[in-house]
């Protein structure tokens, strides 16, 4: 009886010790919890195929709980590679995707809690460089029509080689590519290239704005000439000529300047004279 008794209340304390080690966990909204099940004595150990939802669950002493995100998740890289043409460009790429609801046992137990950095890190910063070579530099860097290139490449790259392949429990959200730039110290040159280019431009309009001039003041100077000689008048004739037709349009416009124009006659003040050509 003493043996009985003793094994009964081994079992009591035994059942006591595992109520008292019994844990409660709380999962966030928008997480999976995967119980992987770690028995000390009897039966199997193994990832609950079934994952436990927002709340609180009641979990045993040797059963442990991962807590899975499955909201969409941004990975970033970033790059210092050469482009087609042997030209340095420095960029950001994102990855952006989410654990598919319900298949967070299947990805903790296929590929563990850190699938992104273990099974898809170097095959997407494969794919991102593949494509970018492809490309020119200028191409890369102005032309806006490029980057939506490449995300649709390398998106496509990944769903089918990565994924797909791979059967990773993941959705793809999309992929992107930030701006795309040449070194520093490339910048700047570019930066003086393109300055220069345009004061070159901005010399030759102003040279040729100065030939239209010129050009503009010897056909006016032809035509009074010929307009002289067509009445038969010399030089300073027709200088006192224009400047008659000059007051005339200065009073037609504004007949108050008659009067400072008859003062200024008056006192012996001409009107300064126009030279010829003008």
């Amino acid at each position: 009886m003493r043996r009985d008794a003793s094994s009964l209340c081994g079992i009591v304390l035994g059942f006591g010790w595992i109520a008292l080690g019994t844990g409660c966990v709380a999962i966030e909204a928008g997480h999976e919890g995967v119980l992987v099940e770690q028995p000390f004595f009897f039966g199997h150990g193994g990832v609950d195929p079934v994952p436990t939802k927002t709340g609180r669950v009641m979990v045993a002493p040797t059963t442990k709980v991962v807590d899975v995100d499955i909201r969409p998740i941004q990975y970033s890289e970033h790059f210092d590679i050469i482009s087609a043409e042997n030209a340095p460009v420095s960029f950001d790429a994102f990855l952006i995707a989410n654990v598919i609801e319900g298949k967070s046992p299947e990805l903790i137990s296929k590929y563990g809690p850190n699938w992104y950095a273990n099974n898809a890190k170097e095959a997407f910063r494969t794919f991102v460089r593949e494509e970018v070579q492809k490309y020119p530099l200028f191409q890369l860097t102005t032309d806006p029509t490029t980057r939506q290139k490449l995300q649709d490449a390398i998106a496509k790259e990944v769903q089918t080689k990565l994924i797909e392949k791979q059967g990773i429990p993941v959705r793809l959200n999309r992929v992107v590519v930030g701006s795309i730039l040449p070194p520093k110290g490339v910048v700047e040159q570019t930066t003086q290239t393109i300055i220069q280019e345009q004061r070159k431009i901005t010399m030759v309009e102003f040279q040729k704005a100065e030939e239209s001039r010129e050009k503009a003041e010897k056909q006016r100077g032809i035509a009074d000439r010929a307009y002289r000689e067509s009445l038969g008048l010399t030089a300073p004739e027709f200088v006192d000529l224009r400047r008659i037709e000059v007051q005339k349009e200065i009073v037609q416009h504004s007949p108050a300047a008659l009067t400072v124009i008859m003062g200024l006659e008056r006192v012996g003040i001409n009107m300064p004279p126009l030279a010829s050509g003008q």
